[in-house]
């Protein structure tokens, strides 16, 4: 450990003995060696522990402008982190996390909604890459603006402690510039106290004359606002999750951010979202059970909204979800009257930042040849999947005089399935449709998987050397699961998988919770397809009537009828995540 990092934890140390002006002193020294060596991650840190130190002095706005110099600091270095142990990583990375939630944290009790927004899409982005080990993901970016005043606040700072410490150094040393010196680092010290005065200005007069904080275009307002005027009557939901609190940010018409405070703690979140998954996902659990669990959540993550979906009759719901929420069946959440999805439209998308929306399906089917692949049979300690042979069959159409499928394409299954199948046969596909097992599996992206028709694993690093991805515009996992491993969990694994593909050039991924019957999803799986080809709809929803049918037990979709279907744990469990259109 260096002597800055020796310094800066003596600082954490007086900082949670609440002696601040000690804390302070301990910082300042850490952060000038940090500069002066090179040291980005440690100067980082530091930031964000003066930003710490701030906010709990009650100066929210000097302890901004300290969180974002540290957030932009991190932006400049990923590419470094990769060099550093998965342990230091993931400790760099929990610090990291911190600062970003902080600072979020402070900008939207502020009001400071557009800046929270870009917060939390660089937040998503971080945590994309600090599952995936990838520094490029989430693309390029600059980090976050600060206003001028601001700037002033972090340059003067700088001069302040260089100055300190050339004043020490010339006590030491008995230099003969000390009186000079001292006049310096006096006036630094005036010139930075009127800054920070000019900063602690009430906000909304100095937002007023800073255009800057009311233009959505130089912010990442503008990608909410191309979301939610994708299509009509469209709302981009963002969860916060803290630890005290869930803070609702949503945009909807014209790009207007707003935000709303809910006084739900981070472990009753966490909890409510395992019960609901515990009953919701097991098909023998009573209807009365799921109904109130979802209500539960439901009243915490959209009665708030409520006024607002009604203002601008509201039918399509687009959520940027937070940690815990992200294993939320959000279709399934209960009104006391009806699930959500009988209601509206529901999607996802990794940050907005990610989302491409330039892209849809062409119309019809001739155009839109499919590659699908499955397995049926009983391999590596998995169970057969039975319906999967009909699933592919009722999809995919061989041939022109194949009445049954539904779009051109070519189909593998079991031993025909491998990897060089499906690399080798993606070129000019626009849907890849992929019916196997799979597992993602919470904080190990290398040990998360599909199975191969042959018994063998799909790993990440194998996805990743894919190349012909950018002609797919959708790919569907019909038969994964993911574990909830609690309420501390974040569910990063699911951004994660759908992640891998769309950086490949995929617009959406459509995937599952958890595996549910076989004989359902192969149900569900040709309603999708059925809705998708005959009718001018959004990939959205068509998956929401497909959920429909079985929900409400179409007799066109289910010969049977049966009503067992209408269970969540048939239908809810299927998201669809990046481009809904």
């Amino acid at each position: 450990m260096g002597e800055g990092d020796t310094l800066n934890n003596i600082g954490q140390v007086y900082l949670n003995l609440a002696q601040y002006p000690k804390a302070l002193e301990f910082y300042q020294q850490a952060l000038a060696i940090h500069r002066e060596i090179g040291n980005k991650a440690g100067e980082g840190r530091t930031l964000s522990n003066i930003g710490d130190l701030l906010a709990k002095q009650n100066q929210p706005e000097l302890a901004i402008a300290f969180y974002k110099q540290s957030v932009n600091v991190t932006e400049t270095i990923r590419q470094d982190l990769r060099v550093l142990s998965r342990v230091q990583q993931e400790s760099y990375t929990q610090t990291v996390a911190g600062s970003y939630r902080a600072l979020a944290d402070l900008l939207i009790a502020q009001g400071r909604i557009l800046e929270a927004q870009e917060v939390l899409e660089l937040l998503k982005n971080q945590e994309l890459r600090d599952y995936t080990r990838n520094a490029r993901a989430g693309g390029q970016t600059s980090g976050i603006a600060l206003n001028a005043t601001e700037e002033q606040i972090i340059k003067q700072y700088g001069s302040l402690i260089a100055f300190g410490r050339q004043v020490d150094e010339c006590k030491q040393t008995q230099c003969s510039q000390l009186s000079q010196l001292n006049e310096q680092l006096q006036a630094v010290t005036e010139q930075y106290n009127q800054t920070v005065q000019a900063l602690k200005k009430p906000i909304s007069d100095r937002l007023a004359q800073d255009r800057a904080f009311l233009n959505p275009e130089t912010l990442a307002g503008r990608k909410a606002k191309e979301i939610v005027e994708s299509q009509p009557n469209t709302i981009l939901i963002y969860p916060f999750v803290l630890e005290d609190k869930i803070w609702l940010l949503w945009a909807s018409k014209g790009g207007i951010i707003k935000s709303i405070q809910v006084p739900v703690n981070r472990r009753q979140l966490g909890q409510a979202v395992v019960e609901f998954r515990q009953v919701v996902q097991d098909s023998n659990s009573g209807i009365n059970e799921v109904q109130t669990a979802g209500k539960k959540l439901y009243d915490w993550l959209i009665k708030p909204l409520e006024p607002e979906l009604k203002a601008n009759k509201i039918q399509n719901l687009v959520f940027s979800l937070d940690q815990v929420t992200r294993y939320i069946p959000i279709g399934a959440l209960f009104d006391g009257k009806q699930y959500l999805i009988e209601n509206y439209s529901v999607s996802t998308v990794l940050s907005a930042d990610l989302t491409d929306l330039r892209d849809r399906l062409p119309s019809g089917t001739q155009n839109t040849p499919v590659l699908a692949l499955g397995l049926s049979n009983a391999v590596a300690g998995f169970n057969s999947l039975p319906n999967v042979p009909a699933e592919l069959d009722a999809i995919v159409r061989n041939q022109p005089t194949d009445t049954q499928g539904i779009y051109p394409g070519t189909k593998f299954l079991n031993g025909a399935f491998d990897f060089a199948t499906l690399r080798d046969n993606l070129i000019g596909k626009k849907i890849l449709h992929i019916a196997t097992h799979g597992d993602f599996v919470r904080g190990r992206p290398e040990e998360s998987f599909l199975l191969l028709g042959t018994g063998e694993k799909l790993t990440i690093p194998q996805i990743e050397t894919l190349q012909d991805l950018s002609d797919v515009h959708l790919v569907v996992l019909s038969a994964c699961e993911t574990a909830l491993g609690g309420p501390d969990a974040d569910g990063l694994e699911i951004a994660g998988i759908s992640y891998y593909f769309l950086n490949r050039g995929a617009k959406a991924v459509m995937a599952s919770l958890w595996q549910v019957s076989d004989r359902s999803t192969s149900l569900l799986m040709q309603n999708f397809y059925s809705n998708l080809a005959n009718g001018n709809i959004t990939k959205t929803a068509a998956l929401r009537q497909a959920q429909l049918s079985l929900l409400k037990g179409n007799p066109s979709a289910t010969a049977s009828n049966q009503p067992q279907f209408a269970h969540p744990y048939y239908w809810a469990a299927f998201i669809l995540i990046g481009n809904g259109l």
